[in-house]
């Protein structure tokens, strides 16, 4: 998610002269090291995940220009609503007055289910319809519309918005498609919350083995 942000900051990856070192090299080393983060984040491998982030935000603030770093805090915490967390996005929240960035405020106001029609425009389009939806409480819609896209994290990012009025099938649905790709981190938050929304007895007992076998594993 990250890269969708990021690239609109105006990389450049190559100069005219094809030996000389791009200009903004700090931001690039910032962006990959985000995206190692936030690969072993899904992952669940705490370690890596905080080395990377460290890595992310030093380069980030190697610039005046804080539009990079405010990023960065802004997607870490859309990566923890992703697994149910709640996240008050402090930090955003503090380089915000700072950076002044319309795209960016909308989607923090989005994160936290606080925005009105004219912040939807200000949404990647991956998320528009799916804001529309829930801000005219047409959940249903809302509901299909985010089984529907094809990027996973987008996906329990707009589940985590709606997530009581989702249906336990859809729940299952995340579930099965986050252990496919082996986003551990999301697979034990999302299998709690199935847990706690099944009526299924036998269906709650073997996931709660599961969750069991996941936790106790390294």
């Amino acid at each position: 998610m990250i890269r969708s942000f990021l690239l609109t900051c105006s990389l450049v990856f190559f100069s005219a002269c094809a030996s000389s070192s791009p200009k903004n090299s700090w931001q690039i080393q910032s962006v990959n090291a985000y995206e190692s983060h936030q690969k072993y984040f899904l992952q669940n491998e705490d370690a890596l995940s905080k080395t990377d982030l460290k890595r992310a935000i030093k380069y980030a603030k190697q610039s005046a220009d804080f539009t990079t770093l405010a990023t960065i805090y802004l997607s870490e915490c859309a990566l923890h609503v992703s697994t149910l967390q709640e996240d008050k996005c402090q930090e955003y929240l503090f380089l915000e007055p700072l950076v002044k960035d319309a795209k960016l405020h909308s989607y923090y106001l989005f994160l936290h289910n606080n925005y009105d029609a004219k912040d939807i425009e200000n949404l990647p389009k991956k998320y528009q319809a799916f804001a529309s939806f829930v801000l005219q409480r047409n959940y249903a819609n809302a509901e299909k519309e985010l089984l529907a896209t094809d990027d996973l994290l987008c996906k329990m990012i707009m589940a985590s918005l709606i997530q009581n009025s989702l249906h336990v099938s859809s729940i299952k649905a995340i579930i099965d498609e986050a252990s496919f790709y082996g986003y551990k981190k999301n697979v034990l938050s999302w299998l709690e919350f199935y847990i706690s929304k099944s009526t299924d007895e036998d269906e709650r007992k073997r996931s709660e083995e599961k969750l069991k076998v996941l936790k106790d594993s390294k």
